[in-house]
């Protein structure tokens, strides 16, 4: 109070008041503006690695798809014949090269890093593999007797037990090389080298996220701080024009305080941080996906749910997709005998086999306790061979008492490119199917009739 008799009497200056106070306030404002400058960089950076991460990881996924390509194309030239495969497998092989392009974007944004080295293993086992597809498709040609024979396949030497054997069982033998585990081994340390790629890519992407976020969180800190700062200024500067008694001024501070300009102006802050906040909410696009991930798939098992089997099945042309319905054989018995821990082993068991032997662009669900669904998308009649072989290599497998878990086998039930006007009506024709596979022996597959159902409405 004495100050403001003083500054009464002595007339202190508004017009020094306020040059004072916009020096401050400019000042502050100046620091304002640097640290929302730093904190732009900062995002900005964080939104880089991000990308980086995204890109990266699809390249990783590029490099599988195409292997996975290159062995359906293989594995149906030896099943099939259908000499279109073997010009696909050389198209993508020679032409198209995918694997090699991932590669060489993973040695542009990730020179002499751990996931480079991953990348370029698998890529190794990639081309290894292609040894043994050469080899079965080299016998493939020999036993069509077909003279047309690709430039990259002429240099194979087939044993002379191979060229002796009659041209069915040259069939049979180049079938068999891209079927059995040992094939499938080399399949798997492709998918570990990739995965180990995406993990180290996540790793690198996270450290570089911590970092980046622990900048932003100083700049916003002294943002706040700043903010506040200059409040203060504000409100002082309120103090000692009302104390003054300056009428006009004082409205003034009134009609901001109602409208609330102090508040707006620090909203347009605020708003451009929520701007930033929202991008930066593209940096946790994995972390929302994988919620995602966990309510569409099972837990034990990995594979789709139910919930997720719901959504999967009204997007896919059913003209053109293999409904296939496996049921686990006296898996109740599994359970009775050996408890629900060691079914649940048995389960996941299943579960691993089916992702072996299916596409990575097949869908497989599990829609029951032992009841698992694939979906084997964008094919047509001619893979029904395909399907019994891929039947026959899953209960192979299940029927061994691997890891101590007791042998198993699958009945499956499949509807073929139905002409059925909804899934459901395709889920019915390969339950039919099923239920003829169970009513004979179980341990095999059965391909839906028309004349099946009524055999089923029969009984």
């Amino acid at each position: 109070m004495q100050l403001i008799r003083r500054a009464k009497d002595e007339g202190l200056s508004l017009r020094l008041t306020f040059i004072l106070m916009l020096i401050i306030s400019m000042g502050i404002t100046a620091i304002l503006l640097w640290t929302t400058y730093h904190t732009i960089i900062s995002f900005h950076a964080l939104s880089d690695a991000t990308d980086d991460y995204i890109e990266l990881q699809e390249v990783a996924a590029s490099l599988l798809s195409a292997s996975d390509y290159l062995t359906e194309e293989a594995q149906c030239y030896t099943v099939m014949g259908d000499r279109q495969r073997l010009d696909n497998y050389f198209t993508e092989a020679e032409e198209t090269r995918r694997r090699e392009h991932a590669v060489e974007v993973m040695e542009g944004h990730l020179p002499d890093s751990e996931a480079l080295r991953d990348i370029k293993e698998a890529m190794n086992e990639s081309v290894a593999l292609m040894e043994r597809e050469y080899y079965a498709m080299a016998l493939m040609l020999r036993a069509n007797d077909d003279a047309n024979v690709p430039a990259a396949l002429r240099d194979v030497a087939l044993s002379p037990e191979d060229q002796t054997l009659p041209p069915v069982k040259q069939q049979i033998a180049a079938e068999r090389m891209l079927h059995d585990a040992g094939y499938y081994e080399q399949k798997n340390l492709i998918r570990a080298h990739l995965t180990h790629c995406i993990d180290e890519l996540k790793q690198g992407t996270h450290g570089t996220q911590e970092h980046m976020e622990g900048r932003m969180r100083l700049d916003l800190t002294w943002m706040t701080i700043l903010i506040i700062c200059q409040s203060l200024g504000m409100i002082l500067m309120l103090w000692l024009t009302t104390s003054l008694g300056i009428n006009p001024l004082l409205r003034a501070v009134d009609h901001i305080k109602q409208d609330q300009s102090l508040p707006i102006m620090g909203a347009h802050e605020f708003r451009y941080l929520a701007g930033t906040y929202n991008k930066m909410y593209v940096a946790y696009k994995k972390s929302i996906k994988n919620l995602s991930f966990k309510a569409s798939h099972d837990e034990l098992t990995g594979v789709y749910n139910r919930a997720g089997y719901d959504l999967i099945k009204r997007s896919v042309d059913l003209s053109t997709t293999a409904f296939l319905l496996f049921d686990a054989d006296r898996f109740k018995q599994v359970n009775d005998n050996n408890g629900h821990q060691v079914g649940d082993l048995e389960l996941q068991r299943i579960a691993r086999a089916l992702k072996q032997n299916f596409r990575s662009d097949d869908y497989i669900c599990r829609i029951g306790g032992d009841e698992f669904v694939v979906l084997m998308v964008h094919v047509d009649q001619n893979v029904r061979h395909l399907i019994e072989s891929k039947v026959e290599q899953i209960n192979a497998e299940l029927s061994t008492d691997a890891d101590g878990l007791p042998p198993i086998t699958m009945s499956v039930g499949v509807a073929m490119c139905s002409t059925a006007p909804t899934s459901q009506e395709m889920f019915h024709e390969a339950d039919i199917a099923l239920y003829h596979v169970k009513d004979h022996g179980r341990n095999g597959c059965c391909f839906y009739e028309p004349g099946m159902r009524g055999e089923r409405a029969g009984e």
